[in-house]
């Protein structure tokens, strides 16, 4: 089974500004969504864990697990580019989602992000099958392995995260 952690909140969700690669740390409520997550997880026995190297999942993934932590760059954030930091209104959004149709304004192309976590979750299903790995990432990593393991829904508003700040999606890992 996989089980994907969305890393805590912090200021700059809370204030809904662009995350994207920018390293900002858990604040408080990210820090107790960790802990929470921690406990909801303790009876699980992962034989594996990776996480996002960005300081905010570290944070999240070493308040939830004890052993070795892979830190592996396809799970980073897509970079916004010009986008890092800025208020995430409506107009914001319609931009962000043009440029990174093509990787303009600095920007990470969505092909890009969407193939490095295809990437991903291609490893997870060949070389960790029908074992417990445990994925700490980010808001926009969490809806492309949601996509690749469920499918996307037809009518989906993009502007929609799959999993809060400090949730869990889990995916079974044992399909042929």
């Amino acid at each position: 089974m996989v089980y994907l952690v969305r890393q805590g909140q912090t200021d700059w969700n809370l204030f809904k500004k662009f995350n994207g690669v920018t390293d900002t740390l858990l604040n408080q409520t990210g820090i107790l969504q960790a802990k929470r997550q921690a406990q909801n997880l303790r009876s699980v026995s992962f034989d594996a864990c990776f996480c996002s190297p960005q300081k905010r999942a570290l944070q999240t993934c070493e308040i939830i697990y004890e052993g070795p932590i892979v830190l592996d760059d396809r799970l980073a954030e897509i970079d916004c580019g010009e986008f890092e930091g800025t208020d995430e209104t409506a107009e914001a959004f319609k931009l962000f989602w043009q440029a990174i149709s093509d990787g303009s304004k600095g920007t990470e192309s969505s092909k890009e992000f969407i193939d490095r976590n295809c990437d991903f979750c291609d490893m997870i299903m060949e070389d960790h099958k029908g074992k417990n790995v445990l994925v700490v990432t980010h808001s926009g990593n969490a809806r492309v392995i949601n996509y690749y393991f469920n499918g996307k829904p037809e009518h989906y508003d993009f502007n929609n995260s799959v999993v809060e700040n400090g949730g869990l999606l889990t995916f079974e890992n044992s399909r042929t």
